[in-house]
């Protein structure tokens, strides 16, 4: 089953989701994604284009999910 790791970004006022990965591009099973979510969004977080953004918040979504600011 599809699994995705989605992190809740804020920089000032404005906030986003993000899909980090999903176990089709990484392999993370729901298990590994709720024990290892917040050092893989830091590793994400330091090597893309959000480093100054804030992590408010995060979720591991069984299935295919679209960030509510994409839909």
């Amino acid at each position: 089953m599809l699994v995705t790791l989605v992190a809740v970004l804020c920089n000032g006022q404005l906030c986003q989701e993000k899909v980090v990965t999903t176990s089709e591009q990484s392999g993370i099973t729901m298990t590994a994604c709720q024990a290892n979510a917040q050092m893989g969004i830091a590793e994400w977080l330091a090597n893309g284009p959000y480093r100054e953004w804030k992590l408010q918040g995060y979720k591991c979504v069984l299935g295919k999910y679209i960030p509510k600011d994409a839909a």
